[in-house]
């Protein structure tokens, strides 16, 4: 049981309607509706019913809105008094984050932290690969991978597309591949490759199809962010994470290629994580930024927002 779960069950009965509730807690109606069913699965019961006019609880439903309200309500409480604490926060804190996401939104957020902070000083550094974080001497890092490494503590934070993307530049002069195979015909930017050769496979929508092709990469790079201006340039066709691009999509900068083929999400990491070493007792400073950052993935936080349209999600 999710705490949003619960807010969507209180907000549901208290303004009488799906769509009302989506207003109340800034979200859709598809989500609230969402939340209210995986209550009702998980529990297998019927929390509402609709009447002419209204959706109305059930006895069980009534139940568990009243449950809800004091969880809610505690939660509450609880955030009052960790704002509080916050406050008078003091310490150092380490953290390592990938450089495009960095750079792009969770680099800015963390100076928000920093500012909100006079007592705590921070170290931030952009890199994108899982090394000792005990020998490294740091506190906190953001990483996709397909799974978290051994022996740390890890949290996901969400999942993560990668979008074969294309400039309409591009398009122009060269045309767009219709499948996996045409890639052989094009440029190909890319993160840096063994032996200068890059395999990548695709999964046909249409019949569930593994699809796989063997390139010759025309630009490697391991800073995302040039690799991005790389491809809106018109220098080539990248395979890229959702949210270093999802500005670019929205504004038509760049295109996503390769129309009914999902690429797959192992290739190079389908998941973002927070990790941290191994520790019975981590400081209140590096708790509060650990809740802090997880805020920043939430469906509202900074980076919450850039993700929503993953997987051509609404």
């Amino acid at each position: 049981m999710e705490i949003k779960d619960l807010e969507a069950l209180v907000a549901i009965v208290e303004s009488g309607s799906m769509s009302a509730a989506a207003q109340r807690m800034n979200t859709s109606r598809s989500n609230i509706s969402r939340r209210l069913k995986k209550l009702e699965s998980d529990h297998r019961v019927q929390l509402l019913r609709r009447t002419t006019r209204r959706l109305e609880p059930t006895e069980i439903g009534w139940a568990m809105y009243e449950h809800a309200v004091k969880v809610t309500q505690e939660l509450s409480a609880l955030e009052a008094t960790v704002l509080d604490m916050g406050r008078n926060l003091r310490g150092h804190v380490r953290v390592s984050v990938p450089i495009g996401l960095g750079q792009l939104t969770l680099g800015p957020a963390l100076l928000e932290f920093s500012k909100a902070h006079p007592g705590v000083t921070m170290e931030l550094t952009f890199n994108n690969r899982i090394y000792d974080l005990l020998d490294e001497e740091v506190d906190i890092a953001i990483r996709v991978a397909n799974s978290p490494p051994e022996h740390y503590v890890a949290r996901e934070l969400s999942r993560i597309e990668w979008v074969p993307c294309i400039s309409p530049d591009y398009i122009e002069q060269r045309g767009s591949p219709a499948t996996p195979s045409e890639l052989t015909e094009h440029d190909l930017v890319t993160p840096p490759v063994r032996h200068n050769r890059l395999t990548l496979s695709f999964f046909s929508q249409q019949s569930h199809e593994r699809h796989v092709v063997d390139l010759l990469p025309k630009l490697q790079c391991a800073d995302m962010n040039f690799l991005k201006r790389s491809i809106i340039s018109g220098n080539g066709i990248g395979v890229l994470p959702y949210y270093l691009i999802s500005e670019e999509l929205n504004s038509g900068a760049l295109v996503r290629s390769l129309e009914g083929f999902d690429s797959d999400p192992e290739m190079w990491g389908n998941k973002m994580f927070l990790i941290t070493a191994p520790s019975l007792y981590p400081s209140q400073t590096v708790r509060s930024l650990m809740d802090f950052i997880k805020q920043a993935f939430s469906e509202n936080g900074a980076v919450g927002k850039m993700l929503k349209g993953q997987f051509n999600d609404a």
